[in-house]
C-alpha cells in the first residue's frame, strides 16, 4: 500500500474553504519561527505539548497570516519527533539559523541548527544544559539548569550583550531566577552556553504559592552576592540556602520590552488562571525591578482570557517586520481546545509594541479541529453512493470543566474519484444531549435486516448503545432502542475504558461481528450468534490476535480497522496511543491464534498522540485511502494514488526494520536504488541521545539493540536524502 499525504482535498465549513483542513488540529500549541525550506523566509513550526506533536507551516511570502500553508515535508526531520513537554526556537549562536531548546530531565536540551545547502538538519549540542549554581555565600556547584516540564522559561538576551540568557522559576520557590550566559564575556562570541546563576530574585517580585497574585519589591535575603553585576564567584562548595517559599505549580514566562525603555518586562501565565499578568521593569539592565503590574493585559484592548494556563509567544506572524503576540493554551487538560491561539497584531513598533486583539482561533479557523480527539468513521449518511465521514471526539472544552462529546458529519460533496467534504454539523443527531457523555465512538452495520445501516456507539466506560436507523428515505435517522447493549446471557457488555467498536464479518458467516479496541491496547472479539434480523453477542476473547498496542511509555488505546487486501484476505491497522499505526496480517483461519505483526509504525505515518483511523477508496482508483485522527482534534488525509503528495511514504523508497517490535536483534533493509555508497545508521533513544552508529550497505544490515534495554528507538540513515527515520520498539 503506497500512500501520500494530501492536504489539498477540499473541505468547506459554511461559506469558508478550510485551506488548512487536514493540518491535524491544535490543543496546547507552542509556536516558533524556523526557516524550514532554507529560502530566507521564516516559516512557522508548531509544537503541541499534548501528544508532543509537530506541525509545520510554510511561508509563501507577502504579509498577513494567510501566507502560511501546510506542509508535511519536514515533520520527519530529527529531532522533531523526539521533542517533548516544551520546545522553543531560538538562535543561540547568532548564525541566523533557529536552534531548538527543549525539555529534558529537570532541564533542557539544545539542538544546534546545522542546515546547509538547502537541507534542514540539527545535531544534539547538549542533552542537559548545566550551570554554575551560585549559593548565598558565594560558593557554587555545577548542576543542571533547572526548568520544569510544565513551565515555559524565558530564553532571551536579558542583559543586551548578544548571547541568550535564561529566566526560570526556582525549583522550590516562586521567585524568578536569572541565569546569565557568559559566552560573550568569556569567548567574545555568542556561540556558547556558559550559564551562571546571577540573581535568585530577578525583578524583585514573588508570585503567590497558591494564586497568580504578584508581590512587588520583595526582600531577597537568599540572593547571590552582587546579583547581576558582581564578579563570578569562586569556589566549588555547596552553600546553604535561606528559607524559601513553598513550591509553585507552574508558570509561563515571556520576556519582552513593552515600553521601549531597553529593559525586559514580563508576561506571566499561571497554571490555574486564564489571564496574563504584565510586569513593567522600572529598573535597569543590571538592576531589574518590577514596579507595576497589569492583571488584565492588555488592558488597552481585549484582555487575555484563555482557560487555562496561557503562554505568550513574541514573533512576527504577519510579516510586517514588527513582532506580534500569540497567546496559546499551555495546559495538558481542562483547557480551551478549539480557540486556543489568540492573535494580537502589533500596531506599534518592535521597540514599542501596541498589541491589538484580532482573533482567538488563529489557524484553527482554517482547519478541521474537533477539540480533544478526532475519530473518523466512514458512513454514507445520505445514501448517495459517496462515502461521508462521521467524526467523534473525546470532547469540546466547556467552562464548567465538563467536556461535551459530539459527533460531526463531514458530507462528501465531491465525486467518486475526487472527494470533497462539507462540515454539515458538529453535533450529528444531537448526540451531545444523549447522556452518553464524552468519548463516543460510532460503528455502522445493518443489524435488523432491513437494508439500511444501524449504529452502535461505544463510550468512555466500555459500554455499547444501539441506535436503529428508522429513516423512511435514504438519509439516515437514528433512534435509541437499547442503551447498554447486553451479551446473549443478559450481562451488559463492558469491555473496559474507551470502547472503539468496528463491525466486520470476522468469521465470514454472513453476520456482522464486533471487534472492539480499548484503553488497555487489546482487542475484544464479540461474535454475532444471532441472525441477520436480530444480532446476539457472545464474547469469544478479549485478546483477539494477541494484539496489544502498548509501548514502554503508553497505555495502548487500540482502535481497530480490519480491511480486505487485494487478495480478499483480512488485514488490520490499529490506531494507538503512541500515534503510530500497527499493521497485522495472518487473520483468516487464525481467530484463536496470534496474528503476525508486520509493523508497529505503518509507513512511518504519525499524525500524533492517540491515533485513530479509517480506510475507504475515496479516490476511486481501486486502492484504499486513509484518514487518520489524533488527540489534537484534527484529521490527516492520505491518498493511495500519486496525483498529489507532499512526501511519498512506503513502497520501494523506504527503509524498513524487521521484526518490529523486536527482542533486540533487528534487520535494517535499505532501498538499493537510493544507496550509491556506504551510509551510516544512527540509533537514538526516546530522549534523542545517540546510543549507536554503524556502517551499512544497500540491502540488509543487522543491529543488536538488546543491550540498550526496552524502549522506543529511532534509526536514521545518513547520506540518503528524504529518507525518513524509522522507529523500532524493543521489548
Amino acid at each position: 500500500m503506497d500512500l501520500h499525504f494530501d492536504g489539498t482535498v477540499p473541505v468547506e465549513s459554511g461559506a469558508v474553504d478550510l485551506d488548512l483542513a487536514w493540518a491535524g488540529g491544535m490543543n496546547s500549541p507552542q509556536i516558533g519561527e524556523l526557516d524550514l525550506d532554507q529560502d530566507g523566509l521564516m516559516d512557522l513550526i508548531v509544537f503541541d505539548r499534548i501528544g508532543d506533536r509537530i506541525m509545520t507551516l510554510l511561508n509563501s511570502g507577502g504579509t498577513g497570516t494567510n501566507r502560511y500553508h501546510l506542509t508535511r515535508a519536514y515533520e520527519h526531520i530529527w529531532p522533531f519527533r523526539a521533542l517533548h513537554d516544551w520546545a522553543l526556537f531560538r538562535d543561540y549562536d547568532c548564525d541566523g539559523l533557529m536552534d531548538i531548546f527543549s525539555y529534558s530531565q529537570a532541564g533542557f536540551s539544545v539542538y544546534r541548527n546545522t542546515s546547509d545547502n538547502g537541507m534542514l538538519s540539527f545535531e544534539l549540542l547538549v542533552f542537559r544544559t548545566e550551570c554554575d549554581y551560585v549559593f548565598t555565600d558565594g560558593t557554587f556547584q555545577r548542576s543542571n539548569l533547572f526548568v520544569s516540564a510544565d513551565d515555559l522559561p524565558g530564553i532571551v538576551d536579558v542583559d543586551g550583550d548578544g548571547d541568550l540568557d535564561v529566566l526560570t522559576f526556582s525549583q522550590l520557590g516562586t521567585f524568578l531566577e536569572y541565569y546569565k550566559n557568559l559566552s560573550m564575556e568569556t569567548y567574545g562570541t555568542c556561540d556558547s552556553l556558559t550559564y551562571v546563576r546571577r540573581n535568585a530574585c530577578w525583578g524583585r517580585f514573588a508570585e503567590n504559592t497558591s494564586t497568580n497574585a504578584v508581590t512587588l519589591n520583595v526582600d531577597c535575603p537568599f540572593n547571590v552576592p552582587a546579583p547581576e553585576i558582581g564578579p563570578s564567584p569562586e569556589g566549588h562548595a555547596s552553600g546553604a540556602e535561606s528559607d524559601r517559599a513553598e513550591a509553585h505549580a507552574g508558570s509561563t514566562i515571556t520576556p519582552l520590552d513593552l515600553d521601549g525603555n531597553g529593559v525586559m518586562d514580563l508576561l506571566l501565565g499561571d497554571i490555574a488562571y486564564t489571564n496574563l499578568v504584565a510586569l513593567t521593569n522600572g529598573g535597569t539592565v543590571d538592576n531589574s525591578l518590577m514596579t507595576a503590574e497589569d492583571t488584565q493585559f492588555p488592558s488597552t484592548d481585549v484582555p487575555v482570557d484563555l482557560p487555562i494556563f496561557p503562554a505568550g509567544f513574541h514573533l512576527d506572524v504577519d510579516g510586517d517586520g514588527h513582532r506580534d503576540l500569540l497567546v496559546c493554551a499551555s495546559a495538558r487538560g481542562l483547557a480551551q481546545n478549539i480557540e486556543s491561539v489568540w492573535y494580537y497584531h502589533n500596531a506599534g513598533t518592535d521597540l514599542q509594541p501596541d498589541f491589538e486583539y484580532q482573533q482567538r482561533d488563529l489557524f484553527q479557523n482554517r482547519m478541521l479541529d474537533f477539540g480533544e480527539g478526532a475519530n473518523p468513521v466512514p458512513f454514507d449518511h445520505n445514501g448517495d453512493g459517496l462515502m461521508d465521514l462521521i467524526v467523534s471526539n473525546e470532547g469540546y472544552y466547556h467552562p464548567s470543566g465538563n467536556y461535551m462529546g459530539k459527533l460531526a458529519l463531514l458530507e462528501n460533496i465531491g465525486t467518486s474519484t475526487s472527494p470533497a467534504f462539507r462540515l454539515v454539523t458538529d453535533d450529528y443527531m444531537n448526540l451531545s444531549t444523549s447522556g452518553i457523555g464524552t468519548s463516543m465512538y460510532p460503528a455502522f452495520a445493518d443489524l435488523d435486516g432491513d437494508g439500511d445501516k444501524d449504529m452502535y456507539i461505544g463510550d468512555l466506560q466500555g459500554r455499547l448503545h444501539f441506535y436503529r436507523n428508522t429513516a423512511t428515505g435514504p438519509v439516515a435517522q437514528f433512534t435509541l432502542v437499547q442503551p447498554n447493549v447486553a451479551y446473549s446471557n443478559g450481562t451488559e457488555i463492558d469491555v473496559g475504558r474507551q470502547a472503539t467498536p468496528q463491525f466486520i464479518d470476522l468469521d465470514r458467516d454472513g453476520l456482522s461481528d464486533l471487534v472492539i479496541g480499548e484503553q488497555n491496547g487489546n482487542l475484544n472479539y464479540l461474535r454475532n450468534t444471532g441472525t441477520a434480523a436480530s444480532a446476539s453477542w457472545t464474547l469469544i476473547t478479549d485478546s483477539l490476535g494477541h494484539v496489544r498496542t502498548v509501548t514502554p511509555y503508553t497505555l495502548g488505546h487500540s482502535v481497530p480497522f480490519i480491511f480486505s487486501n487485494a487478495d480478499g484476505a483480512y488485514e488490520i491497522l490499529v490506531g494507538s496511543e503512541s500515534g503510530t499505526l500497527w499493521h497485522y496480517t495472518g487473520i483468516d483461519g487464525n481467530l484463536e491464534g496470534t496474528w503476525t505483526l508486520q509493523d508497529s509504525s505503518f509507513l512511518d505515518i504519525d499524525e500524533g498522540f492517540r491515533a485513530t483511523l479509517c480506510l475507504h477508496d475515496y479516490t476511486g482508483d481501486g486502492e484504499l485511502d486513509l484518514v487518520v485522527g489524533n488527540f489534537a482534534g484534527g484529521l490527516g488525509f492520505w491518498r493511495s494514488d500519486a496525483e498529489v503528495g507532499i512526501r511519498s511514504v512506503g513502497g520501494a523508497a523506504a527503509m524498513s526494520i524487521r521484526p518490529n517490535p523486536s527482542s533486540g536483534m533487528v534487520e535494517v533493509v535499505l532501498p538499493e536504488a537510493m544507496v550509491s555508497s556506504r551510509v551510516t545508521l544512527i540509533v537514538r533513544n526516546a530522549l534523542g541521545q545517540e546510543v549507536m552508529h554503524s556502517s551499512a550497505d544497500p540491502g540488509i544490515t543487522s543491529l543488536d539493540l538488546s543491550r540498550f534495554g526496552p524502549g522506543v528507538y529511532t534509526i536514521h540513515a545518513t547520506g540518503i536524502d528524504d529518507l525518513p527515520p524509522v522507529r523500532v520498539v524493543i521489548q
